[in-house]
């Protein structure tokens, strides 16, 4: 991805909290997580990761060599147990039971669907704030930033593992394979492909199978179209859902996301929109001029009763999101018909 989307996606990260920090939200907090396989995928399970203990002697002192996605070579614990996470997807150590003692939470806040299972971590800033970190006494940093400089002044801290910036569950593999959680990280998977499989089974009952679709967020006064990014993610690759032409276009160019006028909008929608918004002031001012508008009545999806309105909370592809955002897809098509 080039460099001015990295950055507009961490942008819009941090808008996104700063937004809904103004406005009046409502709770937030998704279903409830769990450490093992059966429990995480339970959408009333109440066991979460939990913070890992203080590392013993032994645990402490035997070590590996790793290289990382930056072609490094790094020395770390076989066994750590006071993880800190830079990046914008802890749930992919929540996905694997671990619970990091410190994350960048000023990036997500409470705009995921697992608030709940933040609980507990220290949030060590973003960019991360090096006292912070400190203050954690880390055996291994995981960084997932697309801002190198951030690099050099944490892996004097602690041993510092760059992790790609892939999608789907790549990055969950890769955290996996450095934490020595693959049967973890299989587990999890398989469990998921089988809600895939049931979530798909459902949409072929209702006749969505083979349609495409599109996913809009407003924020504030802007609107935007994902491409290869969030919500698509699992619509796209796990559901079978295709993008409109303008949409591949978008994903052909590697553009995650792009800004679009309400004037270009019908030229991006599917037979399917998902519209995605947050509870700020200026978001849903923009979105009541949307939809009483004309264009808005003129779209075929919305004749059609095919528009999904759901939480911006949604728009991240970790897998815990695409987990629980599985049970609100269920939910979603259960009820458009009634």
């Amino acid at each position: 991805m080039r460099t001015n989307q990295k950055l507009l996606y961490v942008s819009l990260l941090i808008l996104l909290v700063l937004l809904s920090a103004c406005g009046s939200n409502a709770d937030k907090n998704g279903s409830p997580g769990a450490a093992s396989t059966a429990s995480a995928f339970s959408s009333e399970g109440s066991d979460k990761p939990s913070a890992s203990p203080a590392a013993s002697p032994s645990s402490s002192a035997a070590t590996r060599k790793i290289t990382d996605a930056k072609g490094r070579e790094v020395e770390i614990p076989t066994d750590p147990q006071r993880i800190v996470y830079v990046g914008s997807d802890p749930g992919d150590l929540l996905a694997l039971g671990v619970k990091p003692i410190g994350a960048s939470l000023s990036v997500v806040g409470s705009q995921v669907a697992y608030g709940d299972q933040l609980e507990g971590i220290a949030d060590v800033g973003y960019p991360a704030n090096l006292e912070k970190v400190t203050a954690q006494d880390p055996d291994l940093i995981l960084f997932n930033d697309w801002d190198d400089q951030g690099l050099p002044p944490l892996e004097k801290i602690a041993p510092t593992v760059v992790i790609a910036e892939n999608g789907g569950f790549d990055r969950m593999l890769e955290i996996a394979g450095v934490l020595g959680k693959k049967s973890a990280a299989d587990e999890y998977i398989a469990a998921y492909d089988e809600k895939v499989k049931q979530t798909k089974e459902l949409l072929a009952q209702k006749g969505r199978q083979g349609k495409s679709a599109t996913v809009v967020l407003l924020m504030g006064k802007s609107m935007y179209v994902m491409g290869h990014q969030g919500l698509s993610v699992s619509l796209y690759d796990a559901l079978g859902y295709a993008p409109p032409a303008k949409v591949q276009s978008l994903i052909d160019a590697d553009e995650r996301f792009a800004e679009i006028s309400v004037e270009v909008m019908p030229d991006y929608i599917g037979d399917e929109l998902y519209m995605l918004k947050d509870e700020a002031d200026e978001t849903k001012a923009q979105a009541e001029a949307l939809f009483t508008s004309t264009l808005w009545k003129s779209l075929p999806a919305v004749k059609n009763g095919q528009v999904h309105a759901m939480d911006s909370r949604w728009n991240f592809d970790d897998p815990v999101t695409r987990n629980l955002l599985l049970d609100e897809l269920q939910r979603l098509h259960r009820s458009a018909d009634q």
